[in-house]
Parts: structure tokens; C-alpha cells; sequence
């Protein structure tokens, strides 16, 4: 099959009916239809340019389904974007920390998995030269794996100490001793809707998920599933693949679109990447083959797969027992590290900064606690955002990460702070805090009644 058949072919194939053409194939030899078959697997791995996503910037792709995706973006060097990332408006460590010279001394390294610090800083440069609203994160970078941190670490280390507000390091270790926490009796349970703990992980030896390629996202599937499948007692429960996924023999289709569709409605499930912070590392490649979601019974306990990060844990439940949700999330992560170790696999643990996620906000525990709770009052005052932030918190939308926050007065409400301190201390913020602005929230309505 030549150039020039492509060619006389046009006119017949852009108007034969799918049956006409699957006759037309089924009549290939087989050396040609192996070449169609590889032509078209090349068109498949590159982007849907612009499929719901706004606008679209970045055409690599990986030539094979093997490659991680680690460009050269700036063949011009610093002189691509010096300009534009120096003169960047809004919040940005990466403009405020990088200098050419240190761009110049790593942007020719690899590390050992073949990750580029232009991959890292992707969006950050997107952020610069496209406008604010391009890109929501403040940071400015991404990990394309563990060794990133160490590898670049005289942009890095000053990064994430800036981020994090100048913690204490080394990171402490882990507490997941949840007779530590404050009593949760003192905030009134008429105002929570539900309590969610959540952390990440990333196993050792797999880039992380903005430059993993579809052979390693397959692998690391198959080794989280057998290790999920160890988990007993309240935790047992099943593997469920995202709606068109292909890559778990037992479920060889994913779960049909309406179950998919009832899991995020219900907030259980995330959603294909359609944030452009997430769209300039790349991170929606190959959606939505080896990613899903496993769940107990009770839908208390569940892990992500292959999401942002290569685990998302999460415990939840409706009301405000946060010490419940808090001893599960404890048996779960406990679980599954040592689900892992059986299969031979570890974590990618740093003994300065605690856990390696894709994003430097959440390296350290990684952990966010948090309450959905209804303060239509409070949230609408206007020093509300301060007086979160002084007591670090973060109060988001009922949507999550970057949604808008609806007028009806439901904010879920976390922790602000990651690393420099151990998980109990991070929950025992998060109980305070939200204590203080349900109070606060009653204060308002007394006067208003008045």
C-alpha cells in the first residue's frame, strides 16, 4: 500500500459505509492490514485536538504505546519563555524561583526513567505565555517521577519549601493513631453533610502520571489490583475500571457509562482531566485504559487509579465522625503498603520531604481532611477566604479542585498544610477550624434573627 493508493482511494473510502469499509479490510492481506493496523495506532496516541477541553496547546504525543512522555519542548532554550515567565501577573513559584542559569545547568539532564525538567515545568511556561486563566495552579510545576526532586533539586527544593510555607524538615513520620485526634462532638453535626480523608502514594520504579507511558499505567494497574485484592474485613471490596477501558481482562470493557456516570454524580469517581492544569502536563493521555476505582461494599473506603497520582485513598462517609473515617483511612493505607510490599513493590518515600505525589502541594503527607458543611452565611462574608486562611484552611466549591463555589452555601472545607507536620496534627487543624466557622455560622444567624 503505497502513497499513491492512499491517494485513489480517497474519493471511495470518505463515502463507504462502515460495513463497506470493514469489507474493504477483511480483504487485505495480512502484511497490509498490519501496516493499517500501526498507522492507525500511531493517529490513536495523539490528542483529541481541543475534544471539551478548550484550547489546546500541546501537540506531542508518544510515538508508542512504551514511551513515556518526557519532550524538549524548548529547542530555543530560556529565550522561548524567559520573557513571558519573568513577566507572568498572579502567583507562581516557578517564575519567582527559576533563573536562566538554572534552567541552562538542567535542561539537557534525564534521570534514570528518561524525565526532562521541561516536562516538569510545562505548565508553569503554558501559565506565562497563555494568560492567567490558562492555568489555575500557583506552583507551576509537576514530578514526571520521584527522582525529579532530587535531580533538579536546586529549583526544586526551594519550590516546595515555598509552597509549604517553610516547614519543618525532615518531614516527620507518619501517625495514623487516631485516639490523638480533638473530639469531633464539639462542631454540630446539623451543619455536616459528610467527612472525607484522603491521601496519595506512588510506587517505586513508574513515572508518575504526567509522563507514564501506556505499558507502565497497564503495569502499575495490574500490580495495585492484585495488591487491592489482598484487602479483607471492611476494607474487601472490588476493582472497577473507568467506561471504555481495556485493560483489565476481568472487566475487559470497564463499567458501563450509566454506573461511571452514578459514581461521579455520587462523588465516589473523578473525571476525565478537563482543567487546563492538568492538560498542559499531558496527564488525560491514553483516558481511560488502566484507570478506575476500587470500593468496599459501603463505598466508605475507596482507591483511585492512575489518576493524578498513581493511588488517591480515600475514606468518607455521611455526618461528621471524623475519629470513623480517620481509623479506616489508617486500616486502608496501612493495607495497601503492605498489600504492595507482598507484590514486591514500594513507595516512593523521600526522607526529607515524606511522600513523592505528582504535585509539590501535596508531597509530605499528602493528606487532605475535610467537611462538607452548609454556612451560607459565613461564606458569604467578605474577609471569609482570610479568615480561612488564617486559621489554614481551604473552603473549595462542592465540586473540588478549581470548581466555583455555588451560592448555597455549602463549602468543603480542609487543611491547607501538607508537609513539616504528622497526620493527626493535620486533622486536628481541620476539626478546630471547621468547630470555629460553625460557630461563627450560628453567631450570624442569631443576629440575623434579631
Amino acid at each position: 500500500m503505497g502513497s499513491g493508493a492512499s491517494k485513489d482511494l480517497t474519493p471511495q473510502v470518505t463515502s463507504a459505509s462502515q460495513d463497506e469499509v470493514k469489507a474493504a479490510l477483511g480483504a487485505l492481506p495480512v502484511a497490509d492490514l498490519q501496516k493499517v493496523k500501526e498507522a492507525l495506532a500511531a493517529l490513536d496516541a495523539k490528542p483529541a485536538h481541543g475534544a471539551a477541553h478548550g484550547p489546546w496547546k500541546d501537540e506531542t504525543y508518544c510515538a508508542s504505546s512504551s514511551e513515556i512522555h518526557a519532550p524538549r519542548y524548548f529547542s530555543g532554550g530560556w529565550d522561548d519563555f524567559g520573557e513571558a515567565l519573568k513577566a507572568a501577573p498572579g502567583e507562581l513559584l516557578l517564575r519567582d524561583i527559576m533563573t536562566k542559569e538554572m534552567y541552562d545547568k538542567f535542561k539537557d539532564e534525564k534521570t534514570e526513567l528518561g524525565v526532562t525538567l521541561d516536562k516538569c515545568i510545562k505548565g508553569g511556561i503554558d501559565k506565562a505565555r497563555i494568560g492567567e486563566k490558562w492555568n489555575v495552579g500557583k506552583v507551576g510545576i509537576l514530578f514526571g517521577d520521584a527522582e525529579c526532586v532530587t535531580k533538579f533539586k536546586e529549583l526544586m527544593h526551594p519550590i516546595i519549601v515555598a509552597r509549604h510555607g517553610n516547614p519543618t524538615l525532615p518531614h516527620p513520620p507518619p501517625n495514623l493513631d487516631g485516639s490523638k485526634l480533638l473530639d469531633h462532638t464539639v462542631i454540630d453535626e446539623s451543619f455536616v453533610i459528610s467527612t472525607r480523608v484522603r491521601t496519595g502514594r506512588s510506587i517505586s520504579g513508574f513515572p508518575l502520571p504526567p509522563s507514564i507511558s501506556a505499558d507502565q499505567r497497564k503495569e502499575l494497574e495490574a500490580i495495585t489490583v492484585k495488591a487491592l485484592g489482598m484487602l479483607d474485613g471492611e476494607l474487601k471490596g472490588d476493582y472497577y475500571p473507568l467506561a471504555g477501558s481495556t485493560t483489565y481482562a476481568p472487566k475487559p470493557t470497564g463499567i458501563d457509562k450509566a454506573t461511571e456516570e452514578q459514581l461521579t454524580k455520587d462523588h465516589f469517581l473523578f473525571q476525565e482531566p478537563d482543567e487546563p492544569m492538568l492538560l498542559s502536563w499531558r496527564m488525560e493521555r491514553d483516558w481511560p485504559h488502566a484507570r478506575g476505582i476500587y470500593h468496599n461494599t459501603d463505598k466508605t473506603a475507596l482507591v483511585w487509579v492512575n489518576e493524578e497520582d498513581h493511588l488517591r485513598i480515600i475514606s468518607m462517609q455521611k455526618g461528621y465522625n471524623v475519629r470513623a473515617v480517620f481509623d479506616r483511612f489508617a486500616s486502608l493505607v496501612n493495607a495497601v503498603e503492605g498489600a504492595c510490599k507482598e507484590v514486591g513493590r514500594g513507595l516512593e518515600i523521600s526522607p526529607e520531604y515524606g511522600n513523592i505525589l505528582s504535585c509539590p502541594s501535596n508531597c509530605g503527607t499528602g493528606l487532605r481532611a475535610s467537611m462538607m458543611i452548609n454556612i451560607p452565611l459565613a461564606s458569604s462574608q467578605p474577609d471569609f477566604k482570610k479568615w480561612c486562611a488564617d486559621r489554614k484552611l481551604q473552603a473549595r466549591g462542592s465540586g473540588g479542585f478549581a470548581s466555583e463555589a455555588k451560592d448555597d452555601g455549602v463549602r468543603d472545607v480542609s487543611n491547607v498544610d501538607r508537609m513539616g507536620k504528622d497526620e493527626v496534627t493535620l486533622v486536628n487543624e481541620m476539626i478546630q477550624g471547621v468547630a470555629d466557622l460553625v460557630k461563627w455560622e450560628k453567631e450570624l444567624q442569631a443576629a440575623k434573627a434579631t
